[in-house]
């Protein structure tokens, strides 16, 4: 039980993140949104969460399989622009 909620707890802390990177980059400027679409794995077993980061349309998104894989891109992308010093 104990290692379930911490990992609710690292998954909520890694949202929250993701929102503030999108806030900050927000006053630099870029306007990003993130789309969800779920669908089966190959063997029906689970749902698969795919996020499609993207400024204008979805079709010319990045494409993430993982909040934290999100959340670097967008530090990434933070630094780019600026951000944090550079």
């Amino acid at each position: 039980m104990g290692s379930s909620l911490l990992k609710g707890c690292e998954i909520m802390n890694i949202q929250s993140k993701i929102n503030k990177l999108l806030m900050a980059l927000r006053l630099k400027g870029i306007y990003l949104r993130i789309n969800t679409e779920q669908f089966p794995s190959d063997d029906m077993d689970r749902m698969i969460t795919k996020y499609i980061v993207y400024e204008t349309h979805p079709r010319q998104g990045q494409v993430f399989y993982s909040k934290l894989n999100i959340l670097e891109y967008l530090v990434k992308l933070y630094k780019e622009v600026g951000g944090a010093d550079g």
